[in-house]
């Protein structure tokens, strides 16, 4: 048996022989003088946005990986376009000197759930969809179209996964960043009250919000009141306090196994076996702010609201492709059964539909519905019709002082168990960002919404904030039929493996957090992939890639590319930086062993 001691000294022992036989090198110090580029590729960004400033952090250091950058066409989308996503042809897009592109610096804006169909399946080449990155894997195009298909959400969050694995090896984009957002409140605000995310997104209520002490709450909106029908609403300022307000069958859930997916809400449970048709067993103890029971009549009148072509819900179009008048069938009070038109990735969503009491409604004409609910709102009397089964109702709305006043659905525990904790919530107008927080340093307003866009020095530090990640990203976009970046043909070693490795390379030279830092007033996230943090399936495994010249060049090294002269010295074993750290921390301590992760500047 060998001992401890033993142990430590044949520990040395190897270490210092690893130490005796590595060439020391500075992976990360250029020569002064760059050697000629290997190739020269042309870049597409777009101007009028805060993008614009990102790729200067970018691409004028592609020369120390022996990139070379021809043209940098900062530009406008009607340019754009027809080089990427609205090529005209021929087929595939070529390269951007042929009226192409090789690079394209874009950003993508998406809501919690993502769907990648048509932006990276193969069957999503111009001109049939957006995947203007001409990317295509089998194993993607598999993975997509179950995930379509995908009716579970334990399933659809597996399949997201495998999706984003594939990205992150691929990579047919260099993510850049994920946008975030900053919410600002009281330091006593329980933050485990909350889940910030759904809050951002406009998907959660005030039911578990709590400052210990304090029976109300007030926020503060950067934009003045105007839609007052649930149904009908598009302000996602709007959209925060009518969700107060209301429910439907299911609402999105923070916690396991939902992850921000949908889960029952005024039903117990809901169930499918193809996705099209769902068995639904509402709560039987459901009722509205006024104590009037919740059943399914009422389920099935808002449904058939919602495709009334006299209401003129704005996304009409989309709702009336899943929903008809017989969609809803009532087996019971609270047994129903809805069956949709056709499959949808994200059905759950439709069972989130607002449930309106028809006892209130059903007398108003689907087309004054919108007319009817701004003159209750502007009633002393009636503003309380504006009610659901959700935990508040409207109390007051007071158009000169611009605040919508909220008061506790007393009805609302017998039902879900929950008292919330505040009696009163109010919904402030302020119009700028100096006179919000200085409301809130006041004691005046207990939170900020994100869009006031402050800056973290604005901050003052007697006030807390969190910083939010927003389903967005900002990315570098490849074309993979470029005969160097993407197929890789026409380099030294000629396979898509060596295009792969040059994307690699480009990605590893991106300053993620020197950018969040110096261009974003260090509110970002440093991206990973497509899959932006913010969405439902995020893989908290991945992580993004560090700033390193020396791991770039070793990519660009696979490739075939002779990297000698981008170093000082003619090292050969760049990558080795780690190893010759352990091996200097044996020789000074000789009986320690630290493994420690190497950083580079940015």
């Amino acid at each position: 048996m060998i001992n401890k001691q033993s142990k430590k000294k044949t520990l040395f022992i190897l270490i210092l022989v690893m130490f005796l036989t590595t060439v020391f090198s500075v992976t990360d110090n250029l020569q002064g003088d760059l050697p000629e580029p290997f190739f020269y590729i042309d870049v597409l960004a777009p101007m009028g946005n805060w993008r614009n400033p990102i790729h200067q952090e970018i691409v004028p250091f592609l020369p120390r990986i022996g990139i070379g950058v021809d043209e940098l066409d900062w530009t406008g989308w009607a340019q754009i376009s027809p080089r990427t996503w609205g090529h005209p042809g021929p087929y595939p897009i070529p390269t951007y000197d042929e009226g192409g592109f090789d690079v394209l610096f874009v950003g993508w804006g998406w809501g919690l759930d993502v769907d990648f169909t048509g932006l990276f399946d193969t069957p999503a080449w111009p001109p049939n969809g957006d995947n203007f990155y001409q990317y295509s894997r089998p194993e993607m195009d598999w993975a997509i179209g179950n995930y379509s298909q995908s009716f579970v959400l334990a399933d659809r969050i597996q399949l997201a996964h495998e999706i984003q694995a594939l990205l992150y090896e691929d990579v047919p984009v260099a993510t850049i960043v994920y946008p975030e957002d900053i919410f600002q409140f009281d330091p006593n605000f329980d933050q485990n009250s909350w889940d910030a995310l759904l809050w951002d997104a406009a998907y959660q209520d005030m039911t578990n919000w709590s400052i210990p002490g304090q029976t109300d709450f007030y926020y503060a909106c950067p934009a003045d009141f105007e839609d007052f029908h649930t149904m009908k609403t598009e302000s996602v300022y709007d959209a925060q306090w009518t969700q107060q307000i209301y429910g439907g069958l299911v609402e999105r859930n923070a916690t396991p196994p939902y992850y921000r997916g949908f889960g029952p809400y005024s039903c117990t449970s809901f169930n499918t076996t193809d996705g099209i048709t769902y068995n639904i067993q509402l709560n039987p103890n459901l009722k509205f702010a006024d104590g009037h029971v919740c059943n399914a009549s009422d389920v099935e009148y808002s449904y058939d609201l919602l495709i009334n072509p006299d209401f003129g819900q704005p996304d009409y179009n989309f709702y009336s492709k899943y929903i008809t008048n017989e969609s809803v069938v009532i087996n019971s009070e609270f047994d129903i059964t809805i069956t949709f038109n056709q499959s949808f990735i994200f059905q759950d969503q439709l069972l989130a539909i607002d449930i309106l009491p028809k006892h209130i409604w059903e007398s108003i004409s689907p087309a004054n519905q919108e007319n009817q609910a701004i003159n209750w709102a502007l009633n002393d009397t009636l503003d309380s019709n504006l009610m659901g089964i959700g935990p508040y109702y409207l109390y007051d709305y007071d158009e000169n002082n611009q605040f919508i006043h909220l008061k506790r659905n007393d009805y609302f525990d017998d039902w879900s168990g929950i008292t919330p904790n505040f009696e009163d919530v109010f919904f402030v107008f302020y119009s700028n960002k100096e006179s919000a927080i200085s409301a809130l340093v006041a004691g005046d307003i207990d939170m900020i919404d994100s869009q006031y866009s402050p800056k973290l020095n604005e901050i003052p530090a007697t006030v807390d904030y969190v910083m939010v990640s927003s389903p967005g990203s900002q990315e570098m976009g490849f074309n993979c039929m470029h005969p160097i970046l993407g197929t890789g043909e026409l380099c030294p070693i000629s396979s898509p493996e060596s295009g792969k490795h040059i994307r690699k390379a480009i990605s590893y030279l991106i300053p993620r957090n020197r950018i969040i830092e110096e261009n974003l007033n260090g509110i970002g996230d440093p991206g990973i992939t497509p899959f932006p943090r913010a969405a439902v399936g995020f893989d908290e495994s991945l992580e993004p890639l560090q700033y390193s010249t020396s791991l770039a060049l070793q990519h660009m090294k696979m490739a075939g590319y002779d990297i000698t002269a981008f170093f000082v010295g003619t090292s050969t074993n760049v990558g080795l930086g780690l190893v010759t750290v352990i091996s200097i921390l044996a020789l000074i301590g000789g009986c320690y062993y630290y493994k420690r992760k190497k950083t580079h500047p940015e």
